[in-house]
């Protein structure tokens, strides 16, 4: 297809790209996502830790992946471990919008403690 100007290959693009656009943005909030989730069945720290903090921290704390702390030598307390986990560290990413909510902070901190027993 020929354009008569360079301004209508651009034009297509614009407009082949935009749906992805406005489809990735979506209309709610991983807060509003979560807690619709939530409504749907209880939500633990334990659950919550090993889909999100797992993967790096491994199922009982001690992984270490990717620069992970093991978390159960962590000398950090429960204020501390909020702010890490809402704030991030070094290669942690913030994970407060992941988790949703306070709420699962305080979950995911709760079990965090629990790791080191």
């Amino acid at each position: 297809m020929a354009f008569p100007c360079e301004f209508g290959w651009r034009l297509v693009l614009i407009l082949a790209v935009q749906p992805f656009f406005f489809s990735c943005s979506g209309s709610g909030s991983a807060e509003a996502l979560n807690s619709s989730a939530e409504n749907e069945k209880p939500v633990s720290g334990s659950s919550l830790f090993l889909q999100h903090c797992a993967i790096c921290h491994g199922e009982d704390g001690k992984l270490g992946a990717s620069g992970a702390k093991d978390l159960t030598q962590s000398k950090l307390d429960s204020n501390q471990v909020i702010q890490m986990i809402r704030k991030g560290k070094n290669a942690m990413p913030p994970m407060k919008e992941l988790l949703g909510s306070d709420r699962n902070v305080s979950l995911v901190t709760a079990h965090v403690m629990k790791l080191r027993r």
